[in-house]
C-alpha cells in the first residue's frame, strides 16, 4: 500500500474541516455506526448544552489565532478591526471570556475503544509510509496515521488536545482541555467513516488488478489535471475578483494591462477542468454591460528553453495579458449614440455640386475614423433639412464639417 497514507490523509482532513465549519456535535465515541451497539466509553455523558458551549468556544478561539497572528506578523487585521489598538482590546475580551468557562477548560484524559474495523484493516495491511515507517520504538499502523491527521487537523486549529494509541488494549487516549477533548472525539467520529471507505477502495484496487500502479498514476495524473485546470462555479462580480479566485485553485501568470479592466463585470459562469488560457480566451466571447468586450493574449514560453544544467526543458507557464478590446469608435455603445438635424435651408449650396461635396465630405471623415457603418446620414432636398445619427464623437464632426462646407467661399 505504497503512499496510501497520504493519498487518504486529505480525506479526513475533508471530514473534519467540515465538522469544523458546521455546528460542533457533541462528544461520542470515535468509533463508527455498527449493526451492534457500540462498546461504552468511561467518560462521562455530555450534558445538553455541551454542544452550544463547545461551538462557542471555538469560535472564541478561532478569533484569538487571527488576532495574535495579526498582532505578531503585523498583517491584515481581521474583519471589523482598523488598528492594532482595537486588535489588543479585542483579544483581551475574549482572554476574558475564556476565563469564564474555566470548568470547560479543566485538564482531562478520556479513553475512547478503536473502531474494531480500523483495528481489522491495521492488522490485515501494511501501509508504506516511506523511509520513516517507525515512530520511536513503535511501527506505526493505519490507526497510528489516522490518529496524526486528525490531531493535526485539530492542531492547525488552535486546539491543544493531543492523541496517543495504546494497541495492545485497542484504544485511543485524548488528553487536553475538557471542551477540547469532546471537540477531537467528535473530530474523529466525523472523519473515520471516510478514512475507511478510502482504506477499503484502495485495498480492494490493489487486490484485484496487477494494474495498481498504472491505476495509482492516472489517479496522481487526475490530481494534477485537477490542480491545473479552472474549475468554478462563478456568480458574477468585478474581473479582478475572478482572477483572484481562478489563482487560489490554479497556478497561472495572469496579468491585467490597466487596473479599470479588473473593474468590468463579468456575469456568472461555470467550467470543469479548462486549462487557464483557454478559460481566460473564452471570456472574450461574452458580451459586457455597455457594449464592453475583453482582449485576451497569451505569450507562450519559447520551446526547448533549458535552465543550462539539464538538457530537460524547463517547465514554465504562459503570460495571459487580459485587456479592454477597443473598438474602432471607443464611445460605439448604446448610450452615446445621438442624433442631429441641420438646417441647410439658408445655404444657398444646398442645391447641385454644393450639396453633393458635403455628403462626400461627411463619408470621407467616417471611413477615416472606422464609424461609417454606424453611421446614418439623409438629405430631405424639399425641406433642406441634414438628417445624420450616429455615434456622438460621429456628430459633432459632421456638425464641423457642416460649418466648413458652408462657409467655404
Amino acid at each position: 500500500m505504497k503512499h496510501l497514507p497520504a493519498a487518504i490523509a486529505s480525506i479526513v482532513l475533508a471530514a473534519a474541516s467540515v465538522h469544523a465549519a458546521a455546528s460542533v456535535h457533541a462528544a461520542a465515541p470515535v468509533h463508527a455506526q455498527q449493526q451492534t451497539p457500540p462498546v461504552p466509553t468511561s467518560a462521562a455523558p455530555t450534558p445538553p448544552s455541551a454542544t452550544a458551549t463547545i461551538e462557542e468556544l471555538a469560535r472564541i478561539r478561532a478569533r484569538l489565532l487571527a488576532l495574535q497572528e495579526a498582532i505578531t506578523q503585523r498583517e491584515a487585521l481581521p474583519e471589523g478591526l482598523t488598528s492594532l489598538n482595537e486588535a489588543k482590546e479585542e483579544r483581551a475580551r475574549l482572554l476574558e471570556q475564556m476565563r469564564r468557562f474555566s470548568a470547560q477548560t479543566t485538564p482531562v484524559t478520556v479513553r475512547v475503544p478503536i473502531d474494531p474495523r480500523l483495528v481489522e484493516v491495521s492488522n490485515r495491511m501494511s501501509p508504506d509510509f516511506g523511509p520513516e515507517p517507525m515512530k520511536g520504538m513503535v511501527r506505526r499502523t493505519f490507526i497510528n496515521h489516522f490518529a496524526d491527521t486528525v490531531e493535526t487537523d485539530l492542531s492547525t486549529r488552535g486546539s491543544r488536545a493531543g492523541i496517543t494509541v495504546d494497541l495492545p488494549v485497542a484504544m485511543l487516549t485524548i488528553t487536553g482541555p475538557q471542551w477540547e477533548v469532546e471537540e477531537a472525539k467528535a473530530a474523529m467520529q466525523d472523519a473515520l467513516p471516510g478514512y475507511l471507505q478510502r482504506v477499503l477502495e484502495l485495498e480492494a484496487i490493489e487486490a484485484s488488478s496487477r494494474d495498481s500502479q498504472r491505476y495509482l498514476r492516472e489517479r496522481e495524473q487526475f490530481i494534477q489535471l485537477e490542480r491545473s485546470t479552472v474549475n468554478i462555479d462563478w456568480e458574477g462580480g468585478a474581473l479582478r475578483d475572478l482572477v483572484k479566485a481562478v489563482r487560489s485553485t490554479v497556478e497561472c501568470n495572469v496579468v491585467l494591462a490597466e487596473p479599470s479592466v479588473g473593474t468590468l463585470v463579468i456575469p456568472a459562469l461555470s467550467v470543469n477542468r479548462v486549462a487557464p488560457e483557454v478559460f481566460f480566451q473564452s471570456l472574450q466571447s461574452i458580451p459586457l454591460a455597455e457594449g464592453r468586450q475583453l482582449s485576451v493574449s497569451v505569450i507562450a514560453p519559447e520551446p526547448g528553453a533549458t535552465d543550462g544544467k539539464s538538457p530537460t526543458p524547463v517547465e514554465t507557464r504562459p503570460v495571459i495579458v487580459i485587456a479592454e478590446k477597443l473598438s474602432a469608435n471607443p464611445i460605439d455603445r448604446p448610450a452615446s449614440v445621438t442624433q442631429r438635424i441641420f438646417d441647410l435651408g439658408d445655404w444657398p449650396g444646398a442645391e447641385g455640386a454644393g450639396m453633393k461635396a458635403l455628403i462626400e465630405a461627411i463619408d470621407f471623415a467616417m471611413q477615416a475614423n472606422g464609424t461609417a457603418e454606424q453611421m446614418k446620414v439623409r438629405f430631405h432636398e424639399p425641406s433642406r433639412i441634414l438628417f445624420a445619427k450616429g455615434p456622438a464623437d460621429s456628430i459633432r464632426l459632421v456638425g464641423e464639417i457642416v460649418d466648413v462646407i458652408r462657409n467655404q467661399k
